[in-house]
């Protein structure tokens, strides 16, 4: 009898486990977030922004304020990914490591003004324009800046990334949410054209870091230590 109860016992607990299991590859994981809940990452000020409230729409300067701090790695090695959310899949392949969902990015671009290529729901297809180059990355241009604790001044985004072939850095408004959203790689900002991060590079086309013809770094001349703070600003003109 004793016998019998042990393995009615053990079998109750291996259903729970089992259940439980099942739940836990059901559930979603930390990188995906509920769309509704994307405003959570959202800071009431810039006073306020830090790794829990990481982003500041400032509407009425067509502007969008990010915390990140310095991945040290890629102020040495080359990488394509400006800033990446450390919970995507690619989080800590970035320069910058970001502390919110891509897609809540997405959305202070749009309420700061600014228009993708791609709206939330619309045709992939037209957010690259093809040239004898390549395809090249669309939307509404975006000025890039950063500044920090103790930093000199508020900096241009060349200023503080190295392009291997001198090219300044122009910033387009991409979207992609629809992909973001799909692959969650946590990309804000890519060094070329990207079909996944929500803004990128219109300097470079598709796959220019992946062919080798590009390497990107963060300047250690000019950025802070590994780990340090900063604040990325990214503005429309309007």
């Amino acid at each position: 009898m004793h016998k019998l109860q042990f393995k009615k016992g053990t079998m109750f607990y291996f259903l729970v486990a089992f259940v439980l299991l099942i739940k836990a590859g059901c559930s979603s994981s930390s990188a995906e977030v509920e769309e509704e809940n994307l405003d959570e990452f959202y800071a009431s000020s810039e006073e306020e922004l830090s790794e829990e409230k990481s982003i500041y729409v400032d509407e009425e300067n067509n502007s969008v304020k990010v915390y990140a701090t310095v991945n040290g790695k890629y102020l040495v090695e080359p990488t394509r990914h400006g800033l990446n959310w450390v919970e995507g899949k690619y989080g800590d392949q970035a320069v910058f490591k970001g502390y919110a969902n891509p897609l809540s990015f997405y959305n202070a671009l749009s309420e700061a003004g600014g228009e993708p290529a791609v709206e939330k729901g619309g045709d992939d297809s037209e957010r690259f324009e093809e040239t004898p180059e390549g395809d090249i990355i669309q939307g509404d241009p975006v000025t890039v800046s950063i500044t920090w604790d103790g930093a000199d001044k508020t900096y241009d985004i060349n200023k503080v990334m190295v392009d291997s072939t001198g090219k300044e850095i122009a910033y387009r408004f991409g979207g992609n949410y629809e992909n973001a959203k799909e692959n969650m790689t946590g990309c804000f900002m890519c060094f070329d054209s990207c079909p996944v991060g929500i803004a990128s590079n219109a300097s470079h086309a598709a796959g220019t870091f992946e062919n080798g013809d590009a390497e990107f770094r963060g300047n250690p001349d000019v950025l802070p230590e590994d780990g340090e703070p900063v604040v990325l600003t990214y503005s429309f003109e309007k």
